[in-house]
């Protein structure tokens, strides 16, 4: 049977990626959605987004999802100057992505430019980050679906669905409470990038990429294999 199977924030950590995806055994009649952020902070960022086009080429049922990561890099290539876009890429440790006159690689172009804003389900909305459910038609606003922090959910124009989301470093405690309650509001992104070497949060709580099956509500994680 099919698996409607969500995962967020991945930046750069191939080998975490490619494990939990052969955790879960996923397979060509799965339904994977990825919540954006596919680059930056850890150390390979064009592994993970190669191994992303090679399995939608070899058939795999993959929705992709744009996140602000993606979004910067796309706008800072046509705002910067040569020399201030390649040390920004560099800064976030992506300067993989680009060709050796400093551009976006083309294929990689390609797949950002592709990535949607949302997807809708019938008893789901996933997004990167956020919904302005403060305006009248939520989806709209662009910048709140791949930056926005807080949420505050309306019941009626989410048409009573429950919004998945990334973006925000969420201890796995909360994450967990949010899955079992099945809340209307559900993170998913425990910092698969942080581990004992950043020490912006406690890092004991954070550093697993995550998966849930929006089916049976069963979480899977993969502790970071990359930093």
């Amino acid at each position: 049977m099919s698996r409607r199977l969500v995962i967020p924030d991945i930046h750069g950590c191939s080998k975490t990626f490619e494990a939990l995806l052969e955790k879960i055994v996923f397979t060509r009649e799965d339904h994977l959605f990825l919540l954006g952020d596919y680059i930056d902070r850890g150390p390979d960022s064009s592994g993970v987004v190669d191994f992303i086009i090679r399995l939608k080429t070899e058939g795999y049922k993959i929705v992709a999802l744009r996140g602000n990561h993606e979004d910067d890099l796309l706008k800072a290539s046509q705002s910067f100057d040569k020399d201030s876009f390649v040390f920004y890429v560099n800064r976030f440790k992506s300067g993989d992505l680009l060709t050796a006159e400093g551009q976006i690689k083309e294929e990689y172009k390609t797949f950002f430019n592709s990535l949607p804003f949302y997807f809708e389900l019938p008893d789901f909305i996933l997004v990167h980050a956020g919904v302005n459910f403060k305006i009248q038609n939520p989806f709209e606003d662009k910048d709140a679906l791949i930056f926005l922090r807080n949420t505050d959910y309306n019941a009626h124009k989410a048409k009573n669905r429950r919004v998945i989301y990334g973006h925000q470093p969420t201890y796995i405690n909360d994450i967990m409470a949010a899955i079992d309650e099945q809340r209307f509001l559900i993170p998913l992104d425990n910092g698969c990038v942080y581990n004992s070497l950043h020490k912006v949060y406690d890092y004991r709580y954070l550093g697993h990429l995550l998966c849930l099956d929006l089916d049976s509500w069963e979480l899977s994680m993969e502790r970071n294999r990359d930093t």
